[in-house]
């Protein structure tokens, strides 16, 4: 077991409700039904997939859950500003599965820009969500940049590689989660919120963040943003699979 503190909640929090997909609807549209009203705050959005890299991700995360069950998610970035062609709206993120390969990844960190149309179908991601966080858009956008150039505060092509091992079984190589080293694009968004204050995971260690851990706090840590006069994340969500 990875060592992740429990919430004391009795009851999830009342803004990080679920949100059913309409019949035919894809991720685009349902996102944008779902999208934080607060224009100035930062976005995050959550995926569960189903390609073989996905699954072994959220198989990873099952350490993570006090059932030892898959996680739903297996993947999380920042949403940028939407744009006119919503699909076009840009995504900042460290997939371990980039659409235009891995390029040369030192100089931005890792980091990757990429579109939201990727995550269109429902089929191959069948569980979304979307959370408002309470940090000023800008803001975030600066810390964003700051982190690609801070390999020494959190070395993001070294996570590429080890968690690329284990995903392709390379090695006999085990659980990056095990070492305190968290699924790439989690501990990026987990440290540049953390630069502005705000702990997406107050359950975890920041550098073993993983989607499985910002879930939880979503869901179940309301009680400690409130405490310390903070906006708990809000959102939705919606799991069209459970493994």
């Amino acid at each position: 077991m990875i060592g992740i503190l429990r919430s004391t909640a009795s009851e999830a929090s009342q803004w990080f409700q679920e949100a059913v997909r309409r019949r035919g609807e894809n991720n685009l549209t349902w996102l944008r039904r779902h999208l934080p009203a607060d224009d100035p705050l930062s976005s995050l959005v959550l995926l569960g997939g189903t390609s073989p890299t996905a699954f072994r991700l959220r198989v990873a995360q099952s350490h993570v859950r006090h059932d030892m069950i898959p996680s739903h998610w297996s993947h999380v970035m920042i949403l940028g500003r939407p744009t006119e062609d919503f699909s076009a709206t840009p995504v900042y993120e460290i997939s371990l599965e980039p659409i235009r390969g891995f390029d040369f990844p030192p100089p931005t960190n890792g980091v990757q820009q990429g579109q939201l149309r990727q995550y269109r179908n429902p089929r191959l991601y069948p569980n979304i969500a979307v959370l408002g966080i309470a940090v000023p858009f800008e803001q975030m956008m600066t810390a964003l940049q700051r982190f690609q150039g801070q390999r020494p505060i959190l070395d993001a092509p070294e996570l590429i590689l080890r968690w690329l091992a284990f995903v392709w079984g390379a090695a006999g190589t085990g659980n990056p989660l095990h070492e305190s080293m968290g699924i790439p694009s989690a501990a990026m968004v987990e440290v540049v919120f953390a630069e502005l204050g705000f702990d997406l995971t107050p359950s975890l260690e920041s550098r073993a963040s993983c989607p499985e851990a910002i879930w939880q706090a979503a869901k179940w840590w309301h009680a400690y943003y409130t405490r310390d006069n903070r906006q708990a994340p809000r959102g939705a969500y919606d799991i069209g699979q459970r493994l």
